[in-house]
């Protein structure tokens, strides 16, 4: 310990500066937040299979392009459902109380935004319906 201590005598404890290169980076740019009320759908796989034949229908009919915006609305969100467009729907289930989870925030990559989490996924958070004070489950998508 105390060869540690030797080691950290005259130094005054500021962080590093960031290489130049890197400044960029760390400045906030100013954005606009752009508020939408949408629908936003299960995916089908959560559906009855008696449901499913309407959802394609409808993703046919809003977006003859195959970029199935109902069942994966582009952008970040408050609440809604989850994707599941790399794998199959899974329930998330609270670690303290074993209740399902429910999704409360989606920040997806977004080019226009030019946002990017992981590799062009999206980072949710899931919280607990039964008790607010249970911890949040983070989910890279």
């Amino acid at each position: 310990m105390a060869g540690r201590r030797r080691a950290l005598r005259g130094r005054d404890g500021a962080p590093p500066e960031p290489p130049e290169y890197y400044e960029d980076e760390f400045l906030p740019e100013p954005c606009v937040l752009s508020v939408e009320h949408l629908t936003d759908f299960p995916y089908r796989e959560e559906l009855p299979p008696e449901l499913r034949p309407a959802l394609d229908q409808l993703v046919r009919d809003t977006d003859p392009e195959g970029q199935d915006s109902i069942t994966r609305v582009p952008g970040w969100k408050l609440g809604g459902w989850p994707t599941w467009h790399l794998n199959h729907p899974r329930t998330l289930t609270c670690g303290r109380c074993g209740t399902p989870m429910t999704l409360l925030f989606t920040i997806a990559s977004d080019d226009t935004a030019g946002i990017v989490v992981g590799r062009w996924g999206e980072l949710r958070l899931f919280t607990c319906p039964a008790d607010h004070t249970h911890p949040f489950t983070a989910d890279l998508h």
